[in-house]
């Protein structure tokens, strides 16, 4: 019976360092990580409660991921269309200060007195060389420079897509190839010989298509648009900011505010804008001018056409520089919209980490008194182990 009951205290000695050694090493790896447990199956009931915080984090990480990239394009855009603004301000004021009074053009005045009549007249008809004045010089230069500049930021990228180009964004939006300004140049010297009048110039400038009635009109292709944006095939661009929430962020580079910026610019800087005045190089007249200048019969005539076309350029960029405001504003609202989509799941991850915390997670100080009293617990009974193993029949005698 001894026997029995010493093998009986040995092997509940030996269960119960297991059970310790088991417990020192669960509390060992829980001070070392911080959690409950390795793996899941560890968490017992709170294991589905772990599963679907993390479910809804991962998920919530996502939608943030995507406001993320959304708001630098967003950004871009803005900076790329603030910039076009500015600088087509620029160029307003440039134009505004324009003085609209003679021809701008250098050389000196030919004048014509009507041998049919006995009065003395010197009505301007013309000047004896069509190189444009420093001012108007200047005001074509500028618009040269800043047509190209209007390119490029049209073509602005986000890594390798570009901005303004709707769905189709690894297509180049705008691409100048010559096509506008060849166009521009048939329009004008149509103007100056007569075939087309100052109204029917100016509806070809603004108008954008052509199956509208007006054969002559700058379509997208010609200014030079990509093809899905000519055809209007494009798609909008939109970002997923939550399980059923899409908001679009779309700003295309032939939007009106920026197709007038780039005819105006067109028009300005193409070489067959000047002359305003008829030009004759021997200052005689009447005679086959050596250069066509604006239509009309003389100075006077010449001058008002030329300046009906100049101001509906004035007009066309002023405009535009208000019209980009609309789209301006039209992101800046699907910023502030995304904005407020993130503050709230953000607080929601917040609430979900908190849930997984309180579920995976311990106390570190707790688990470390209760691994000190383990240890403990454990040294004693390999001390009482040791002790046991030592006793025989010999020690009692």
């Amino acid at each position: 019976m001894a026997g029995v009951s010493t093998l009986g205290q040995a092997l509940r000695q030996i269960e119960n360092i297991k059970a310790q050694q088991t417990a020192f090493s669960e509390l060992s790896v829980q001070l070392a990580t911080g959690k409950k447990s390795e793996n899941f199956s560890g968490l017992k009931t709170d294991a589905l409660t772990s599963l679907r915080a993390r479910d809804g984090v991962e998920s919530l990480d996502t939608y943030l991921n995507n406001i993320l990239k959304a708001n630098i394009r967003i950004e871009l855009m803005l900076d790329t269309i603030e910039e076009q603004q500015a600088q087509t301000s620029n160029l307003a004021d440039t134009l505004l200060a324009f003085v609209q009074e003679g021809g701008h053009q250098e050389g000196d005045d030919v004048v014509y007195d009507d041998p049919a009549t006995t009065v003395i007249e010197e009505t301007v008809v013309g000047k004896t060389s069509a190189r444009p004045d420093i001012d108007f010089r200047n005001l074509q230069n500028q618009a040269e420079n800043l047509f190209d500049f209007m390119v490029d930021l049209l073509n602005t990228k986000d890594g390798d897509r570009y901005i303004l180009a709707g769905s189709d964004s690894f297509t180049k939006p705008i691409t100048d190839s010559g096509t506008l300004d060849a166009a521009v140049s048939t329009l004008l010297t149509s103007w100056k010989n007569g075939t087309i009048t100052t109204d029917e110039l100016i509806a070809d400038i603004n108008d954008r298509d052509a199956l509208s009635g007006n054969p002559d009109a700058l379509t997208d292709t010609i200014i030079g648009y990509s093809s899905s944006l000519s055809s209007g095939n494009t798609g909008d661009v939109f970002v997923r900011v939550d399980d059923d929430k899409e908001l679009k962020y779309t700003a295309l580079a032939n939007e009106d505010p920026f197709r007038n910026i780039m005819v105006a610019l067109a028009v300005l800087k193409n070489d067959t804008l000047p002359p305003v005045l008829d030009v004759y190089e021997n200052g005689v007249f009447p005679g086959i001018p050596d250069e066509l200048g604006a239509p009309g019969a003389d100075k006077n005539e010449m001058q008002d056409n030329f300046y009906r076309l100049y101001n509906e350029i004035v007009k066309m960029v002023v405009h535009a520089i208000d019209d980009v405001d609309e789209v301006r504003f039209r992101l800046e609202t699907t910023r502030a919209q995304a904005a407020e989509t993130k503050e709230k799941q953000i607080l929601q991850k917040n609430f979900l980490l908190t849930t997984i915390s309180n579920v995976e997670d311990v106390d570190i100080n707790n688990v470390a008194v209760k691994l000190q009293a383990v240890q403990t617990q454990l040294e004693t009974s390999y001390r009482v182990t040791a002790i046991t193993s030592q006793l025989s029949l010999v020690n009692f005698l």
